[in-house]
């Protein structure tokens, strides 16, 4: 910290004295100039006077077998793993930013090493995002090896989980959710139609894209398209009180009794109007009626599955930037990584310092990090609720 003091005063030229009890702070951010260190084991190799035969040491436990240390493994990794930079421009950037030097390949061996390092954790967590209560997924297009792949994300309160699979069938959706027993949210996939409708909710934002789609109908189709955007208008705006909490739970359900009934008798109305793509949503959407109301009367569920599908965002924009994976292997470090990344974000965590400690971990046969929430955490939303 810098103390500056006038001299002297700007309007008599006054010899000027004392202390400022409240100063104006002014605070300047910097990066130091950062440099790699090279830590240096040498093995000594000695001859055994009784055998005559040479003994190489060993390096100690927790010493990488490479060039490179955890962190340095770390960045690289989260480079291409995280943050969407591309192999080549990682490279560049590892030496621009922090003078080392690496080459493609060696950057690929960094990735498998903590792929492998942040494993165990991941799994961890996939176990834990099981026991929870709600939950939220989707999937999109992915490749793998030039083929057709899907990737996949599971998001609850505090672990998102990312999978990547050559499926996107059902077997792929009960590969994602596992053991999880709680609420669902996900759109109309037919993939979690096995998922019972008492403890499913349809996304309202795909309903709504929906409706708009009626209402640019002619006829009957876009009369009813329209009146359901109006309810739809209104079930929002009341659920936003309710978050704000300007309106209570009870109340929000006694306004949406109406609601309910009126969407129901639309939708109805829809499926003989006279259009045949209206027709058939609105028959889909009343296969799924139950689940169109979960949001109502329990807690910690969302009418949509923006959280879903803003964490497939990420992994969308690795499949441009790279065209998918190239291996198995590949897809692996993809989804842990991202899953890394995603829970981190949520938890308010450093991603940097967890992956560098489950890299150190590795090397020494210790215990790795968990990404499963501290308790105090979890406390704490029981208390924001």
């Amino acid at each position: 910290m810098t103390a500056v003091k006038p001299e002297s005063c700007e309007h008599c030229g006054m010899f000027l004295f004392g202390e400022d009890p409240e100063p104006i702070r002014h605070q300047v951010i910097d990066i130091p100039e950062i440099k790699p260190r090279a830590d240096e084991w040498q093995l000594h190799a000695l001859l055994c006077p009784k055998c005559g035969l040479m003994t190489r040491a060993s390096l100690p436990e927790g010493v990488p077998t490479g060039a490179f240390g955890p962190r340095l493994q770390a960045i690289a990794s989260m480079l291409t793993g995280t943050y969407n930079v591309s192999r080549r421009m990682a490279v560049g950037m590892m030496e621009d930013l922090f003078g080392a030097r690496m080459s493609l390949g060696a950057l690929s061996n960094c990735e498998e090493v903590v792929s492998e390092a942040v494993a165990q954790p991941v799994d961890q967590a996939r176990d834990f995002a099981e026991k929870q209560a709600v939950g939220n997924a989707d999937e999109t297009g992915f490749r793998q090896c030039n083929g057709h792949a899907w990737a996949w994300v599971f998001v609850t309160q505090f672990v998102t989980i990312f999978m990547v699979h050559l499926s996107r069938g059902r077997k792929a959706a009960q590969d994602l959710l596992g053991q999880f027993g709680g609420f669902l949210t996900s759109d109309r996939y037919k993939a979690y139609d096995y998922w019972k409708l008492g403890r499913r909710q349809l996304c309202w934002a795909h309903l709504r894209r929906a409706f708009k789609a009626f209402s640019e109908c002619r006829g009957e189709a876009g009369r009813i398209g329209r009146e359901l955007r109006s309810e739809t208008k209104k079930m929002f705006r009341w659920w936003r009180r309710v978050r704000d909490g300007t309106i209570k739970r009870s109340t929000f359900q006694e306004y949406m009794g109406p609601v309910k009934k009126r969407v129901f008798a639309l939708l109805e109305e829809g499926t003989a109007c006279g259009h045949g793509a209206t027709e058939s949503t609105c028959i889909e959407i009343l296969a799924y009626e139950p689940a169109l109301w979960t949001f109502i009367y329990h807690e910690g569920i969302e009418p949509t599955n923006n959280a879903a599908e803003r964490a497939l965002r990420a992994i969308v924009l690795w499949r441009k930037r790279s065209f998918g994976s190239q291996s198995e292997r590949g897809s692996r470090f993809v989804e842990r990584m991202m899953t890394v990344a995603a829970t981190l974000k949520q938890q308010q965590r450093n991603i940097v310092d967890f992956v560098t400690r489950a890299t150190e971990a590795s090397l020494a046969h210790t215990r790795k990090p968990s990404l499963i929430p501290p308790v105090s955490l979890r406390r704490a939303a029981q208390v924001a609720m």
